[in-house]
């Protein structure tokens, strides 16, 4: 695989925390944490199921509702935190765009969410057309680098710091603001800044410690850098941030990678995006830990961002639509965009899909994202 990701636009604690045992790096745990999620679901589904059947009478997909956004949550669903993977199948809608003349390209992967207000609180209809919300058959591109933020603003929180703070790299790399660093990889799809975001997490802490089953990331996996920098050991630093200062030594990677590259999928990606743009409304538990700032800064980066789906957006939902979007597109291999968008009405959907190049990349991805538009605004 590639390594090459062009650009959108060209297109006080421990240094080093105690590793916790993460479940999809230990068969026994794996097991277990998978039996727990699904008796915990199943209680959540039969609280739903009146909800899920009055809507399948009027000709509609089951109403599926994260855990902890219903009101009246139930105390298990309390307890499930951030989700690992979608909490039930998605309605399949590869016949339904076929019919309207949106064909879903070959290996192409679509995942998305009608969000819908009620009585009963917010309600999160899915979808999915292709491989759907869990394959991984695709390469994440520069899409991927708003978990490499989010991995980087997890260490510099570890340590008692924001986004505010200064970090000076002991390899002669000037020091500048963290925020200055995440920003422009999510808003310009710097691969530079993308590769001394990873750098600052440490490829350890950020696939051991942050892209965790625990932390709703049981596939993603970043070990491959865009810009040329070496992932393999992150240099001395320090970060300071008004009276407070911290040095943190060279730290080696000492793990095996879990993929050849980069890897994650859909949902996860989906879900990094959401969980940002959505974050004052979604339970504590879903929540990132993160500075207010930092927040409205990564949404603000996310919404300048330049991205595949505004036409799609336009003709499907109307003029005037706000877009929350992460693209990515890597030359021969996959193009894809991943996002939150709420039409000038009001109306909320999550989308995000991936097209190889092979079956048409960035143009077929655009049509394709009409397509979904159109069918969930129906």
């Amino acid at each position: 695989m590639k390594s090459s990701d062009k650009n959108v636009d060209s297109m006080a604690g421990t240094v080093v925390r105690k590793r916790r045992r993460d479940p999809r790096r230990f068969p026994g745990l794996f097991f277990l944490h998978v039996l727990l999620i699904v008796l915990l679901l199943a209680v959540a589904t039969s609280a739903a199921a009146v909800r899920s059947v009055s809507g399948q009478a009027k000709g509609r997909p089951a109403g599926v509702t994260l855990p902890g956004d219903r009101r009246g949550t139930i105390a298990s669903e309390a307890s499930l935190g951030p989700l690992s993977g979608p909490p039930s199948r998605p309605v399949p809608l590869d016949d339904d765009l076929k019919a309207k003349g949106y064909p879903v390209p070959g290996d192409a992967n679509v995942y998305a969410v009608r969000v819908l207000e009620g009585p009963e609180g917010r309600v999160y209809e899915q979808f999915e057309a292709g491989g759907g919300a869990l394959a991984g058959d695709f390469w994440p591109a520069s899409s991927i680098k708003v978990l490499a933020a989010l991995g980087a603003l997890d260490f510099a929180r570890s340590l008692g710091f924001t986004g505010a703070a200064t970090v000076a790299f002991d390899d002669g790399l000037a020091s500048q603001t963290l925020r200055s660093i995440y920003e422009p990889a999510i808003r310009d799809s710097s691969n530079y800044d993308y590769d001394l975001l990873v750098r600052i997490a440490g490829i350890d802490h950020l696939n051991d410690e942050f892209l965790t089953a625990r932390n709703g990331f049981p596939v993603t996996s970043i070990n491959r850098s865009y810009g040329g920098l070496p992932f393999d050991q992150s240099p001395a630093m320090v970060f300071e941030e008004g009276n407070r200062r911290a040095y943190v030594p060279v730290r080696k990677s000492g793990r095996s990678p879990e993929c050849s590259g980069n890897c994650s999928n859909l949902f996860e990606m989906a879900e990094s995006v959401r969980r940002i743009v959505l974050h004052d409304e979604i339970p504590a538990e879903q929540r990132f830990d993160l500075d207010p700032t930092d927040v409205k800064a990564l949404a603000g980066a996310l919404l300048k961002a330049e991205g595949f789906f505004p036409p799609a957006v336009a003709k499907a939902l109307g003029p005037g639509a706000k877009i929350w979007s992460k693209p990515g597109d890597a030359a021969e291999l996959d193009c894809l965009d991943v996002a939150v968008i709420q039409s000038r009405t009001g109306r909320r959907f999550l989308v995000a899909a991936s097209v190889p190049h092979s079956s048409g990349g960035c143009e077929a991805l655009a049509r394709l994202a009409r397509g979904v538009l159109e069918r969930l605004s129906r």
